[in-house]
C-alpha cells in the first residue's frame, strides 16, 4: 500500500475569525487532519509544505480574497479540493469559483454538520483523483453531477439538454429515489438562469396549510403570528429556478393558486390585496402517476396542462442496471475512510448480486446499501455477504426461480458464459492440484491473464490445491 493511501486525509480551514477555524477543526477532526491559516498568504505557505486535500476557505479576509486563494490552491495543488465559504451569499462569485474549479460553496451561517457532509464528500473525491490527471474528471458524467453509462441515461441527458435551453416549465416524473432533484439542479446549472438562486421546496413534506404561505409569502397581521412581512419561495426564486419537488401532494385550492401564478407570471401575499411580478422558471417533479389523478380528480386539469409542457420521465435503476456498478463504485469512494483503511472497491460476485437486484428504492437505496457493505466489510473489497440481507436474498430467490427461458437472450449469454468460465477455471485447476503456471498453459493463456480470470470470477487458486491427492485416496 503506498504512502498516500495509508496517511489521514488533510483539510486546510482558511478564515479571519478564530472561533470559525476552532469550530471547523471541532468537526472535522475526527475525520481528517485539519490545519488552519487566518491569511490568504499563510494558506499559501501551507498549500506548498503540506499534502492537503481540501480547502474550506472564506472568501473576505484581509490581506486576499477567497477565489485568489482558489487560484493559487489550483495552481500549487491541483489535486485538493476546494470549497468557498461565504457570509455575503453572493451567488456570482460562487459561480465564478465552480467555474475556476471549486467543489462548491456554502453560505454563511450554517449548520456545522452540513459543512462536515460537504468537505466529506470532497475527501471522496480528492481520494479518487490520480497523478497526472484532471481534478474530478470524470467521462461517465452525463449531467452534472450524474455518472451513467447506461443508453437510457444517455437519451435523458440529451433531452435535458434541450429543454435547459428553453425557459419552458418542467415536470420531472420518476419513482422515489431515482434522482428528480439532482436532474432538476442540472437543469437549473445548465439553463440561462444558472448565476441566480435554486429553491427547492418538498410540497409533501410541509403541512398543506402552511404550504401557501410558504410559497407565496405573507403580510404582518394577515394571520395569527404573522408578525412581520415575509416574502415566498417564488419571491426567493425571482430570475431563478423553483423546484417543487411532490407536487401530486398539492392539495386542490392551493393547485389553482399556483396555475393562475403560472398564467399570469404574478403571486399575491397572503394578506395584500394587489399582485407581485415575478420571474421564476418553474420545475415540478413527483412519483405518482399524474394522469390518472386528472382522472380521478384529485388533480386540477388545467394544471396538469401547464406542466406537460417538457415532460422528462427517469428511468429506475432496474431499467438500467448498466450504471449500478459504476453508481456503487462512485458512492464507494465518496465515503471517508473508515479505520485507517479504505475498500479497494466489490468483488465481482457482489457486482453480480447487485446488477441482479431490481432495487425499488432505486440510486437512493443504492447509496445506502454501499455505505452499510462498507461498514460491515472486514476484507479488502465488498462481497456478497457485506450486502444488505435483502439484496442478497432477492437475488438468490430470482436466479433460483427463473427458468432459462424466463431470461433475455443477452442475460441467458451472460449467465452462460460466467457459470461455464467458472466450471472451466475449476476444473483445470483440479487437473493441475491448484498450480496456476500449469493450469494457464494447459488453458492456452499467459499466466497474469489467468490471474485475472481468477479474480474477475472469485475463485481461489489454494482450494484446489491437494484435490488430486485426496481423489486418488478415494
Amino acid at each position: 500500500m503506498n504512502d498516500s493511501a495509508k496517511r489521514r486525509p488533510t483539510d486546510l480551514v482558511v478564515d479571519d475569525k478564530k472561533n470559525m477555524l476552532s469550530l471547523m477543526k471541532k468537526i472535522l477532526g475526527a475525520d481528517a487532519r485539519v490545519l488552519t491559516a487566518e491569511r490568504g498568504l499563510d494558506a499559501l505557505k501551507i498549500l506548498e509544505a503540506e499534502p492537503v486535500d481540501v480547502v474550506l476557505c472564506d472568501l473576505r479576509m484581509p490581506d486576499t480574497d477567497g477565489v485568489e486563494v482558489l487560484k493559487l490552491s489550483k495552481r500549487v495543488r491541483p489535486q485538493a479540493e476546494f470549497i468557498l465559504m461565504t457570509a455575503y451569499a453572493s451567488v456570482p462569485t460562487a459561480v465564478e469559483a465552480l467555474r475556476l474549479g471549486a467543489y462548491d460553496y456554502l453560505i454563511k451561517p450554517f449548520d456545522p454538520q452540513t459543512g462536515r457532509a460537504v468537505v466529506l464528500r470532497a475527501m471522496g473525491r480528492a481520494a479518487t483523483a490520480l497523478p497526472g490527471t484532471e481534478v474530478g474528471a470524470r467521462d461517465d458524467e452525463v449531467l452534472p453531477d450524474m455518472l451513467a453509462r447506461s443508453a437510457a441515461m444517455h437519451e435523458l441527458s440529451d433531452l435535458v439538454k434541450r429543454v435547459a435551453a428553453s425557459d419552458a416549465t418542467v415536470l420531472l416524473l420518476g419513482e422515489t429515489g431515482t434522482g428528480k432533484e439532482r436532474v432538476a439542479r442540472a437543469l437549473h446549472r445548465l439553463s440561462n438562469r444558472s448565476s441566480q438562486r435554486f429553491v427547492a421546496v418538498n410540497c409533501a413534506a410541509i403541512p398543506a396549510e402552511l404550504l401557501e404561505s410558504e410559497l407565496f409569502g405573507y403580510t404582518k397581521g394577515s394571520f395569527t403570528g404573522a408578525n412581520k412581512d415575509r416574502p415566498g419561495l417564488f419571491e426567493e426564486a425571482h430570475q431563478g429556478t423553483l423546484f417543487l419537488d411532490e407536487i401530486g401532494e398539492m392539495r386542490l385550492s392551493l393547485q389553482a393558486k399556483l396555475t393562475r401564478a403560472l398564467e399570469e407570471r404574478a403571486i399575491r401575499r397572503l394578506g395584500e390585496s394587489s399582485e407581485r411580478q415575478i420571474d421564476v422558471r418553474l420545475i415540478a417533479a413527483t412519483h405518482r402517476d399524474i394522469e390518472t389523478m386528472v382522472k380521478n380528480e384529485s388533480f386540477r386539469e388545467d394544471l396538469w396542462y401547464r406542466l406537460n409542457v417538457a415532460v422528462v420521465r427517469i428511468p429506475p435503476l432496474r431499467e438500467r442496471r448498466d450504471d449500478i456498478e459504476l453508481l456503487a463504485a462512485h458512492f464507494l469512494r465518496e465515503l471517508p475512510p473508515m479505520r485507517d483503511r479504505r475498500l479497494a472497491g466489490f468483488t465481482p460476485a457482489a457486482v453480480e448480486t447487485m446488477e441482479q437486484y431490481d432495487w425499488p428504492g432505486n440510486v437512493r437505496q443504492l447509496r445506502a446499501a454501499v455505505e452499510r457493505a462498507s461498514v460491515i466489510s472486514t476484507a479488502d473489497r465488498i462481497d456478497v455477504g457485506d450486502l444488505p440481507p435483502e439484496v442478497v436474498k432477492a437475488t438468490a430467490s430470482r436466479v433460483a426461480n427463473s427458468a432459462l427461458g424466463s431470461l433475455t437472450w443477452a442475460e441467458a449469454q451472460k449467465r452462460g458464459r460466467r457459470e461455464t468460465a467458472r466450471r472451466y477455471l475449476k476444473e483445470v485447476l483440479r487437473r493441475h492440484d491448484g498450480q496456476v503456471a500449469d493450469a494457464a498453459v494447459h488453458a492456452g493463456v499467459e499466466r497474469e491473464s489467468f490471474y485475472r480470470l481468477l479474480r474477475r470470477y472469485s475463485i481461489e487458486p489454494d482450494e484446489h490445491r491437494g484435490r488430486i491427492r485426496k481423489d486418488d485416496d478415494d
